[in-house]
């Protein structure tokens, strides 16, 4: 009789958990749908012919140089992920290093910067490749560094290391100039 009860109550909770996911995920949004290019923000056209190689995206340094920059083997790397944000993990003498590369058509390192202060981040300003740039380091026991540039929007490289000891901003600032060495 007591299994019974508890098949029933898990049962119940499921269903339960089950209409509350629902509900919460179906929701109305105000408003019209527009293209990306609409609402008059006008579209960067000539950030191919001044950075040929920002828009390769995720391309723009070969694995097997990332892996190289962090100091891991080539073969000890893969990528995690593939959108408006790249990531890859590495594997180094030190241990794991995450490594982020973004690029916003539409940004600024301005935006950047105010939002780096937001968090607490130190915020260093910097010329890398000749070009506008800021590094940024939050309170990380590991290391953590980022560094944004001014090109063709704002395109920014991360490094987190999962232990101390490693050199993140050095690694960041590399894989700038190297992304940044592509330009026309």
């Amino acid at each position: 009789m007591r299994t019974g009860l508890l098949r029933c109550a898990a049962a119940v909770a499921v269903a339960l958990l089950a209409a509350l996911a629902f509900t919460g995920c179906a929701r109305t949004v105000e408003g019209t749908a527009t293209m990306a290019t609409a609402g008059g923000v006008p579209r960067n056209n000539n950030a191919e012919r001044q950075y040929p190689n920002l828009q390769k995206e995720c391309e723009v340094l070969s694995e097997d140089l990332i892996a190289e920059t962090v100091d891991a083997d080539p073969l000890d790397i893969q990528s995690t992920f593939v959108g408006a944000v790249c990531r890859w993990q590495a594997a180094n003498p030190r241990g794991l290093v995450d490594i982020t590369r973004f690029w916003f058509e539409q940004g600024s390192l301005d935006n950047e910067r105010e939002v780096a202060g937001q968090l607490g981040y130190q915020v260093e300003s910097r010329r890398v490749a000749g070009i506008d740039s800021i590094v940024m380091r939050p309170d990380d026991p590991n290391g953590s560094c980022g560094v944004a540039s001014d090109a063709a929007g704002v395109v920014g490289w991360w490094v987190n290391p999962q232990s101390p000891g490693q050199d993140a901003c050095g690694m960041a600032l590399k894989l700038m100039e190297l992304t940044l060495a592509t330009r026309a």
